[in-house]
């Protein structure tokens, strides 16, 4: 895991990094990205996984989970990609797709490995396979 210091990951180092390597040409498309990524995938997982990723995340994403207080809802990567095109205002599956693996990608590096092999363990394969 790579921490730019002992306060881990930032909100601010999460969207500058989101926003480089997904081509984004603005912080705010950034924030909207990784808030709506979150909160579909919060969607997706158990309450208990949600409550075991929080803690590695930066407080203003933890909010975009502790929303989703209910069982998890069984979805497939098209409609969790399709979910997640009206967020963002982008109607390309593919580009959103891209983008997706991006602020997965990049939550990898800074989440618990244990805890990221929990969250994958309760998504479809197709689904998981965007953290790859």
């Amino acid at each position: 895991m790579t921490h730019p210091g002992p306060q881990g990951l930032t909100m601010e180092t999460l969207l500058e990094q989101v926003q480089q390597q997904a081509g984004l040409s603005s912080h705010e498309q950034a924030d909207r990205l990784v808030r709506a990524t979150m909160s579909s995938l919060a969607e997706r997982i158990t309450n208990g996984q949600i409550n075991d990723l929080s803690p590695a995340l930066p407080p203003e994403l933890r909010s975009e989970l502790d929303r989703h207080d209910s069982q998890a809802h069984a979805f497939d990567k098209d409609t969790f990609l399709d979910r997640l095109s009206g967020e963002i205002d982008s109607v390309d599956l593919d580009e959103v797709e891209q983008q997706v693996r991006v602020v997965f990608g990049t939550l990898q590096k800074w989440l618990p490995a244990n805890e990221v092999e929990d969250t994958l363990a309760q998504l479809p394969e197709e689904l998981s396979a965007l953290f790859r």
